[in-house]
């Protein structure tokens, strides 16, 4: 083969390679601008996207930003109202407190001064009477209380209350007679202290039965006696049929034969 047939295929062969690479090249490109197209767009649409975000926070922003602005001012005027108010009653009290200094003389402000001392005076005296009764009370509920006398002279006559008698029955009868009694007491001090004492009550006995070291014997059931004359020692005991005047010389003695009263040994 000839030199120039030669060159002739290397250029043909040359010229295809460029033609193939000429017609791989511009896929690769037309598919590069197409793949350039989307992204592009993307972008565009983020970009309105973040705009329209940005436009509709800064929107709520000022909404927000009016109506604290809004609250602000009603606060403002409530405030204004509220020490507009006080200061008319400020300026009230003081016209009141000045008109009652120029219209009262000295005489009038002293008088409510000396009342108010003297009923604080008749409070205090009125609590000291108060707690003078009530110690006075504790005291008569620590200390034995007496019996009260008779008010018929008859019914004891001259015989002493302390002295001891002996009652003997000669028939069923009931008699109201001093009874020796030991109860327990306190004293001021708090002390337990065991304390004798006569007390009052309705003694029953049977026909012979002898009851000994009784105290003053007041008088005998009314059941036993219907028209003897009743008294009454004080109005918490009982109503008796007195046994009449008679003195601590005179026993023994019968009452109404129903028993005999004498002196104990």
């Amino acid at each position: 083969m000839s030199r120039p047939t030669r060159q002739r295929i290397f250029r043909h062969s040359l010229t295809g390679v460029a033609a193939m690479l000429i017609t791989l090249a511009m896929p690769m490109r037309a598919s590069a601008a197409v793949s350039q197209g989307p992204i592009c767009t993307n972008a565009i649409v983020a970009k309105e996207r973040r705009n329209t975000r940005f436009f509709e926070a800064e929107q709520s922003f000022q909404e927000q930003l009016k109506v604290g602005r809004e609250r602000y001012n009603e606060k403002q005027i409530n405030r204004a109202k509220i020490i507009a108010a006080m200061s008319e009653e400020l300026q009230a009290r003081q016209q009141t407190v000045v008109i009652h200094h120029t219209g009262d003389s000295d005489d009038n402000t002293d008088q409510p001064v000396l009342a108010s001392r003297s009923f604080q005076a008749v409070v205090a005296l009125a609590l000291g009477f108060i707690g003078l009764v009530y110690y006075l009370k504790r005291l008569k509920l620590t200390l034995p209380a007496p019996r009260p006398r008779p008010e018929n002279s008859g019914v004891m006559g001259s015989r002493p209350l302390r002295r001891r008698y002996r009652v003997t029955a000669l028939k069923p009868v009931t008699i109201w007679a001093n009874v020796e009694v030991s109860k327990t007491e306190c004293t001021l001090l708090g002390a337990k202290v065991r304390r004798t004492r006569d007390e009052p009550a309705w003694i029953q006995l049977k026909a012979g039965e002898t009851r000994d070291k009784l105290g003053a014997v007041f008088g005998i059931h009314p059941d036993y006696v219907p028209h003897g004359r009743r008294v009454s020692l004080s109005v918490a005991d009982p109503e008796i049929v007195s046994l009449g005047e008679w003195a601590d010389g005179e026993l023994p003695m019968d009452f109404f034969d129903y028993f005999k009263l004498e002196v104990s040994g």
